[in-house]
Order: C-alpha cells, then structure tokens, then sequence
C-alpha cells in the first residue's frame, strides 16, 4: 500500500493537479459561503468542465470542490447566521454569538482548523479502510449485491426529508427514469415511445443540472425582493480574540477527534450525511463539556465539534462508493456519475484495475486538506468580499454556466431542451415535497441494480428461493426493515418534540 501512496503522491504533484486543487478550493469557498448556493450545486456546475481532463485532475477537481464547499458554508454561518450549508447550522448558533462579540476572526480561525483536522483524519481512514474492505467484498455474489442495494435504496429513501413515502418515491422515480431507453442486458426498448431520442436514455449532465440546480436560480428569481445582507467581519480591538492560539486549539483538540471519529462513522452509512453527523458530535461535545453552558452562546468546542464532523463526512462517505458502489450521502452520488464518466467504475474491483488512479486521488485529498487551510487562511477577506455580492450577480452566472455545461457533455442542443425539461421538473420536485437529491441517487444506482438483479436470476434459474438462501440476504432484510421502522419511530419522536415546544411557546 506504501509504494501505491508514493506513487500517488508522485501523480498529484504535476502543475495539472495542483493547479486544479487551487480552483477547486476557491471555487468550493466561494460557493459555499454564498447563502442559498451549496457544495452540491458547485460540483454539478463543476462537472462538466472536467470532461476534457485526464480522471485524476478532473475528480481531484470535483473532491476540491467538495471538502472546500463543506467548510466554505461556515463562513456566511459564522458572518451572517445565514449557513450556507445545512451542515453549518450548528455553526452558526455559536460563529455568530462569537461575531457579535465581536470574534469573528477567532470563529473563523476555530471553523478552518477543526475543518481541515476532520478532513485529513477521514482521508487517512479512508485509505487504511478502503482497499483491505473491497477486499472483503470481492467475495460478495450477485445475489448478495441485489439485497445490498435494496438496503442502500430503503436508506437513501426513508432518511431523505421529513417523509420516508415521499423520499422512496423520489428513490423510484429516478429509478424509472434510469430505465428509459435501450436495455443493456436484453436489448429491448423500454419507455422510449417511439422516439428515436430516447434509446440512449436521458443524459445526465443535463439531468443533474436541471434537477439540482436551475430550481434554485427560479428559487433566487421568486425572492429578488428579500433585502441583501453584506458579509463583513467585526473584530475585537484586542488581537488575541482575532485568532485561535495553539492552547486553544489544544484544549479542543480532544473535541475534534471526538467529533471526526463520529463524522467518520456517520459518513461511512450510506444515506445520512454531514448533517447528522454534525447535530450528533454537537450533542455529544455538550454532554462532555466542562462548560455545556457555553454551548449556543459562542463556544469555539461547540464549533470544533460540529466542523469537524461535518467535514469528516467528505472522506468516509467515498468509502461504500468506492468498494460497494453505493454512495454515502447525495454529493458521494455526484462523484459516482464522475467516476462513472470518466470511465472509472467504483466497486471493489475499482482498486485492482485503477490502482493508481485511485492513489493518486486518496493523495490529492490530502494534499487538497494542506492548500484549503492555506488558501482559506490567507484570504478570508476576499472570500468574504466575493461572497458578499448581491444575487442579481451570481445567478445569472450559474445560469450561463449551466446552459454551457448541459451543451457542452454531448455538444447536442437536445440536451439543452432536456435541461430546460428537467429544470421544471425539479423545481415541480421542490414544490410537492419530493427529494432531487434521492432521485439522483436512484437514477444513479439503478443500473448497477438491474445487472446484478440479471446475473441473480440467471444463477438461480427457476429456484427462487435459492435468493434467500444466503445468510448475507436475510442480513440486508432485516437490515432494511430496522431502517424503516427507526427512521418512521424517529421522525414521530421529531414531529412529538415539536409540537410540544410549539405548545410551550403559544403558553408562554
């Protein structure tokens, strides 16, 4: 393993990768901290322009984008109250209790650091993990991977939203929109209706775009007239409530750890993402502290905690992506449509026939970790100046971009009637409840779903009950149901608590 992480190392270390770390850093900072615009519609905007790049620049790029866009949401979190991602909301509570006070500069210092630390120890885990993992499921059958995947579909659709019905529906209709065309496996149309268009299926690039991003420009159109807040930083006459000392930093380091154990975790099971693992390393930072009090109020261990385990999230959720095929959170499901169209197919497999594509990727995390925390630490006030810029500024650039990178995957103005389909589709999406992440997700996933379905059925022959003859079957099962069953208990206990504290506040 020691001599595919120098060689990775030695891949990364070119003015390609290197220069694609940069701008994949700046542009996941300044997308991140701009209020309404997320890591997640960075990367989609992000991915078409990698087509023309070798794998390891282009998805060095798109990880970039990734772990800088996680972080950058802490910056409008902290300035503005404004989390410029829902993992930052934690953030927010007690960045902007300190940016009151007047420390603004030492919450963001607090935010850059516990980021980056969170980062690099999910990277390492993920290296250490990944390859001797795949292993292990080399050994897994078609059968096996069919109740795999049923598992990752009922997690990804009963953890989405505040509906478990509607986020497995949202988990259906991209699986029914991954069917339209031309069966891989029998050859037979599916869907298509008779036009010639559609035996290729729908491009995804145009998809993706239309779905996840266009909705949020018509979201940015419908709230024109909603006062624009400048992001400005208000700081102590005093130096030392300007910056994070390394006794602070020493004094949470135990947080930090802490809370990029649980990120870790939490990123490695498949459809939770940063969010809950910020919320739960938040919790369990508050149930330790020495000053539990401070929490909410301007506690630079509350932010610790929930920046490093949101954070820890990007590393760990490339685990089951990458030795299983089933992406940990919506942004994993992003990099998978990457991987897949820079002809990289992630699965256990992936780590014997591209070793050193995918060490030159664990590298360029590493290195991505070194320049965001130089980057970011040297220009917080440009980032703030260029996240500050009113809406009627950026939007029509996402737009532009946008239209450019639906034309550009196949250079077909076909796609761009698709992006425009697609956009109102997704903002339709929004307006009824529907999850566009999870309909990625299962768009995405469904291919893999039905082959290994077809090569199941082929072994098995008309012995159906030999699919539930493994014992790894009826794990996944009973796996699934226990998903549902806590995820429905969950959302009742949420919706009890909420009307308890709505009672309390119209008694009050």
């Amino acid at each position: 393993m020691l001599e595919h992480i120098l060689g990775g190392f030695s891949s990364v270390f070119a003015v390609a990768p290197i220069m694609g770390i940069i701008a994949g850093v700046v542009i996941g900072i300044i997308f991140g901290a701009i209020p309404g615009i997320s890591c997640i519609m960075a990367i989609a905007i992000m991915l078409p322009m990698t087509f023309y790049l070798d794998p390891i620049t282009g998805i060095i790029i798109l990880l970039a984008v990734y772990k800088a866009g996680i972080y950058g949401g802490s910056i409008s979190a902290v300035l503005l109250n404004t989390p410029g991602a829902a993992s930052s909301f934690l953030t927010a509570k007690d960045g902007h209790a300190l940016t009151r006070a007047g420390k603004a500069g030492k919450a963001l210092d607090m935010s850059l650091y516990a980021s980056v630390t969170g980062e690099m120890l999910a990277t390492l885990v993920l290296i250490l993990v990944a390859a001797p993992f795949s292993t292990i499921a080399l050994q897994a059958g078609p059968i096996e991977k069919v109740f795999l995947l049923l598992f990752a579909f009922t997690v990804i659709g009963s953890m989405a939203g505040e509906s478990i019905s509607r986020g497995l529906l949202s988990c259906c209709l991209g699986m029914l929109f991954a069917m339209v065309g031309m069966s891989s496996i029998t050859g037979a149309s599916r869907f298509t209706f008779d036009i010639p268009e559609l035996m290729g299926g729908f491009t995804f690039t145009p998809m993706l775009i239309g779905i996840l991003v266009m909705p949020e420009v018509i979201n940015a159109i419908r709230q024109r007239k909603v006062p624009h807040s400048a992001l400005k930083i208000t700081n102590s006459p005093n130096r030392a409530d300007n910056r994070i000392s390394f006794k602070e930093y020493r004094s949470v380091l135990g947080t930090i750890l802490k809370s990029s154990a649980i990120g870790t975790f939490i990123g490695a099971l498949p459809g939770l993402g940063s969010s809950a693992a910020s919320f739960i390393a938040y919790g369990e930072a508050k149930r330790t502290s020495k000053k539990p009090e401070e929490f909410g109020n301007g506690s630079i261990e509350g932010i610790a905690a929930a920046e490093s385990a949101n954070n820890a999230v990007c590393g760990s959720s490339l685990i089951p992506m990458l030795t299983l095929s089933i992406p940990g959170d919506d942004v994993a499901a992003l990099l998978m449509g990457a991987f897949l169209i820079h002809g990289l197919t992630p699965g256990p497999m992936i780590f014997f026939e591209s070793t050193e594509i995918i060490y030159a990727i664990f590298a360029g995390f590493l290195v991505t970790d070194l320049f965001l925390l130089g980057i970011a630490r040297s220009g917080f006030k440009f980032f703030i100046k260029v996240a500050s810029l009113p809406r009627y500024y950026i939007f029509p650039c996402v737009t532009v971009f946008a239209f450019f990178g639906a034309y550009t995957a196949a250079q077909n103005m076909n796609d761009i009637l698709l992006l425009i389909a697609f956009t109102i589709m997704g903002y339709g999406m929004r307006m009824i409840g529907l999850n566009p992440a999870v309909f990625i997700m299962g768009f995405i996933l469904t291919p893999f779903m039905e082959q290994n379905l077809d090569q199941a059925l082929s072994i098995v022959g008309s012995e159906y009950r030999l699919l539930f003859a493994s014992p790894i079957s009826w794990v996944f099962m009973a796996l699934s149901a226990f998903f549902v069953f806590s995820s429905m208990r969950m959302k009742r206990k949420t919706a009890k608590n909420s009307a308890q504290l709505q009672r309390k506040a119209a008694d009050i």
